[in-house]
């Protein structure tokens, strides 16, 4: 399921309606349909953070990274790529680490996908060149 796909769910899920969702985001209600049919699938950093308040979510939640709670370090489901290659990917990175995002101060709605994907793949390469020093 896409991220669009996923919010049309869940804010019909909450009951919220699109005029409503619109207003509390401070965009048009044609603005949250693109959302929700990924028209649009660079959604600013802030405005996503407002949306999942709306929802009673998490970022995380939305992105449909929600692995489960596992203590075996062998298990593969919660590693990191190598590199990023398509920028969808690299998009859902950014947005995955709100700390990163709130931090940064960049904005992945300005990005063009080449940039992007080479931004992912810094914040990527430095969380592996930190992650040795705490394994």
């Amino acid at each position: 399921m896409e991220l669009g796909q996923r919010l049309k769910a869940k804010r019909k899920e909450q009951k919220i309606s699109a005029e409503y969702m619109a207003k509390e985001l401070g965009v048009s209600v044609s603005t949250v349909y693109r959302y929700e049919d990924s028209s649009i699938v660079k959604i600013p950093v802030s405005t996503f953070e407002k949306m999942c308040n709306v929802l009673g979510t998490t970022p995380a939640e939305m992105m449909g990274n929600v692995p489960e709670m596992s203590h075996d370090k062998s298990d593969d489901t919660n590693k990191l790529p190598g590199t990023f290659e398509d920028p969808k990917e690299a998009m859902e990175f950014l947005l995955k680490l709100p700390t990163v995002a709130a931090y940064g101060g960049y904005d992945p709605s300005k990005m063009d996908d080449e940039t992007m994907v080479a931004f992912a793949n810094e914040i990527l390469q430095q969380l592996q060149l930190v992650s040795y020093k705490y394994r």
